[in-house]
This record gives C-alpha cells, sequence and structure tokens, in this order.
C-alpha cells in the first residue's frame, strides 16, 4: 500500500471502495478525504436519496387525494345522497366476519368443535401464524339485481369466495355475487315465497 502525506496528515494513495464511490457521487471530482469523511458522504448521500424518495411519494399521495377531491366534487355536491344498486342477476352482500350459524362445542373442558373460528397455521413462506382461509362465505344481502329471481334484498346467502367481486365503494367491505353463484339463501318465509315464484313463472 503506497503512502503520502499531506497538511501533516497520511494517506493512502490507492482509493479505497467507499473513496471511489464518493468519487461517483461527487460527480468525479478528485478530492483527498480520510476514511471517516469519506463513510459520512456515503451516509449524507444514503440519507438525501431516501428522502428524496420519501418527498416524491408524499407529493404522489397528495395528487392522488387532490384527484379523489375533485372526482368526489364532480360526482354530488351531497355524497350522503349517492345510491350503489346491483343490476342484471347480480347481488350486492355485506359479507359477516364469520358464519353465525356456528356455535362452539365443549365436552367439559374440552372443545369438540371450534364452531367455525379461522384455524391458525404457520406459513413456511413468512414464518408466521396465519389464519386458514375459509371457502365458504356468509353475508347479507343489501341489495339484488332487477333480473334476480329467487334472492331478495334482506336474505342471507353462503357462496364461495371464489364467486364473489369485491365492490370498492368506500371501503363499506361489500361483494358482488351473481344469483347464480349462491349456494343456499336463509331467511323467514322462503318456501311461500320460492312457490310464488314457481307459480307465477
Amino acid at each position: 500500500m503506497f503512502m503520502e502525506t499531506i497538511n501533516g496528515h497520511d494517506f493512502s494513495s490507492v482509493p479505497t471502495e467507499k473513496e471511489r464511490l464518493a468519487r461517483t457521487v461527487s460527480d468525479g471530482q478528485l478530492f483527498y478525504a480520510n476514511k471517516q469523511s469519506v463513510d459520512e458522504l456515503v451516509e449524507d448521500q444514503a440519507k438525501a436519496k431516501f428522502n428524496d424518495q420519501v418527498e416524491q411519494y408524499v407529493k404522489k399521495l397528495d395528487d392522488h387525494a387532490e384527484l379523489l377531491k375533485q372526482y368526489q366534487e364532480s360526482l354530488c355536491d351531497d355524497l350522503e345522497k349517492l345510491e350503489i344498486k346491483a343490476i342484471g342477476t347480480g347481488l350486492l352482500v355485506k359479507p359477516f366476519d364469520e358464519n353465525p350459524f356456528q356455535t362452539i362445542k365443549r365436552e367439559g373442558a374440552i372443545i369438540t368443535d371450534l364452531g367455525g373460528m379461522k384455524p391458525t397455521y404457520k406459513s413456511r413462506e413468512t414464518g408466521e401464524w396465519e389464519e386458514e382461509e375459509q371457502f365458504i362465505h356468509v353475508g347479507t344481502v343489501i341489495d339484488n339485481g332487477p333480473a334476480c329471481k329467487w334472492v331478495r334484498e334482506g336474505d342471507i346467502v353462503m357462496w364461495r369466495k371464489v364467486s364473489e367481486t369485491p365492490v370498492p365503494f368506500y371501503k363499506q367491505g361489500l361483494v358482488l355475487v351473481n344469483e347464480q353463484s349462491v349456494m343456499v339463501t336463509i331467511n323467514q318465509g322462503l318456501t311461500t315465497r320460492f312457490n310464488d315464484v314457481k307459480n307465477n313463472g
């Protein structure tokens, strides 16, 4: 290693990897610096890059918020008067977080039935404990399309998860399910209603 003395300080004349990086980030300007100043320069450049990324993200978020505000103002003066309706044979459904038609069964101190509570497992990908996905969903129909024959608003329905489409409407958690994809419907007076549908075609 070659050393040279400048202003009473010893420096290596062969640049280290960080010194070469420092020259790169300083537009190739040649300068002498000790190890501490090079480390500080690299750290300052990393901080500046991170701060620039944060500022760009905040600006993008602000622009998105402003765009949403403009859209909302153009839609309606009073957003509370907006309506959302299902069309065709679609059903607008509000899913339950859990299946309400389950009960936890115990025999003494032993739980024999979890009552539909989602079991947990340790993921091999993340190493974290995660809830097992439920394939059958349950929810309340809040609106039915005009072409729906059997299912009506207020019915509770069950459907397979793959049959639903999320409806991004003010984070209401709504999903759209086609009437033909409904497995069963639950309500009072269904027998009478279904007979009327059959008799009236």
